[in-house]
């Protein structure tokens, strides 16, 4: 191992301190070639000086915490800059819909296994009977529908639309000569009455009691007589209403209807659904005599085990929408809001270990020759002047980067300090690379 001198050692690490305070205010590209050229000028070429880099700390990882069901925010219970330990809850959802759904899964669930358990039924013998009737009188149906109207049917309908026509035609012709003649003596024969009830009790009226006398009472049922004859004869007289009419012809179609209808069958419409009825029926009955199909059986076992994964999801769903911490760290940024919608796989929050920190420099290309992975550095922080970390190279990035206008080559440094008080992501530090016997 060869003995490094102060004066290149520190001509070295004053190049990487003059290198980041360029990189800091930004006029790197212009004038690193320049300081770079004034230092080898001062410094002589040698491979003594100790190989270093600048660069800046940084976590190490951040974990990007994901919602697994979408829904509105019902509480956010971390900021920025909370410590959280694994297991707290971060945001939760508002649960309403979430509960509906498993509810609506258990009865699906329950629907299932009743259909199940209904196809593993031993059929009994009073079910097969009333298959069996069903069946017949399915069939008797079609019998009476392929015969057709009987003639006493098509007779009675006949009558009846004849009677409604005739009805109709009465009506709309008014009265005849007899019936008005009738009707007028009628009327004569109830006048008469009435005037001789009238001298009967003129008779009498004087008496005290002549209201209570019989002669009162026929007076009374001859005017009764008289005016229910008058009402008769005027209704006889005046020609037909309108609406009287209407009805008439109403019923007279009607009538008609049901007559044309009675000669059409059976109709094709009828025949279909009998014979759809009677086939029905003998499938319902063979069916019961067979007993459950082994499809039938395993397509409600089927879905039985669908309902049990649909029931278990809901219910994941549901646990999901409390949002807790995979692991304890530091929250770094919070992407939702009580009130808004979150959609499912979205980040709610992120967070990070702020104790496993690594730290990135930019190693110039002559020097990447002379250090290894696991190769330890003296970390000094701008920050921190008064402490000197410990750091271990993880990966040399074989890439090289000429941002600053020279040639560079990442290295990743993890530290190997059991405290790390005060060091933050973000600070900038300079590696100088320990030499070792392989290195050389």
């Amino acid at each position: 191992m060869k003995v490094f001198t102060p004066r290149r050692g520190f001509a070295s690490v004053l190049f990487s301190l003059v290198t980041l305070l360029l990189i800091n205010s930004g006029i790197a590209p212009f004038f690193a070639t320049d300081i770079r050229t004034a230092l080898a000028q001062t410094v002589p070429a040698t491979t003594d000086k100790p190989a270093s880099g600048v660069g800046r700390v940084d976590l190490e990882e951040k974990h990007q915490v994901v919602i697994m069901v979408g829904g509105i925010v019902d509480t956010v219970s971390v900021e920025i800059g909370d410590t959280v330990a694994k297991g707290d809850v971060l945001v939760t959802l508002d649960t309403q819909e979430l509960e509906w759904a498993v509810q609506q899964a258990e009865m699906d669930l329950e629907s299932a296994r009743l259909s199940l358990a209904k196809l593993n039924e031993t059929v009994e013998a009073t079910d097969v009977a009333q298959a069996e009737a069903n069946t017949l009188l399915a069939k008797e149906n079609l019998a009476v529908v392929e015969r057709g109207p009987t003639k006493e049917e098509l007779g009675a309908a006949q009558n009846n639309a004849a009677a409604a026509w005739a009805a109709y035609e009465e009506l709309q012709a008014g009265p005849t000569a007899s019936q008005l003649t009738q009707a007028r003596a009628s009327l004569r024969l109830a006048e008469i009455s009435l005037q001789e009830a009238q001298r009967a009790y003129d008779k009498i009226a004087w008496m005290p009691e002549a209201g209570a006398s019989g002669e009162s009472a026929s007076l009374q049922e001859a005017t009764i007589s008289y005016e229910s004859t008058k009402a008769a004869y005027d209704e006889t007289s005046l020609p037909a209403k309108k609406s009287a009419l209407q009805s008439a012809l109403a019923n007279s179609q009607s009538a008609q209807d049901a007559l044309n209808a009675l000669e059409q069958k059976p109709t094709a419409a009828e025949l279909a659904s009998a014979k759809a009825a009677l086939a029905s029926a003998e499938a319902a009955l063979a069916k019961m005599r067979k007993g459950p199909n082994a499809n039938d059986l395993r397509l409600a076992e089927i879905t039985v085990e669908t309902s049990l994964i649909a029931l278990e999801q809901t219910r994941i769903n549901l646990e999901n929408a409390a949002v807790k911490a995979p692991l304890s760290g530091t929250v770094l940024a919070v992407t939702v809001e009580p009130g808004l919608s979150a959609s499912a796989s979205s980040v709610v929050v992120t967070l990070a270990d702020m104790n496993t920190l690594k730290m990135t420099v930019n190693v110039d290309q002559k020097d990447i020759r002379h250090i290894q992975v696991g190769q330890s550095a003296a970390v000094s922080v701008y920050a921190l002047p008064d402490q000197v970390f410990t750091g271990v190279i993880d990966q040399i990035i074989p890439v090289s980067d000429m941002s600053t206008g020279l040639v560079t080559f990442p290295v990743t440094l993890r530290f190997a300090n059991d405290s790390m008080a005060g060091l933050l992501p973000g600070m900038t530090a300079t590696a100088i690379f320990t030499a070792t016997e392989e290195a050389e």
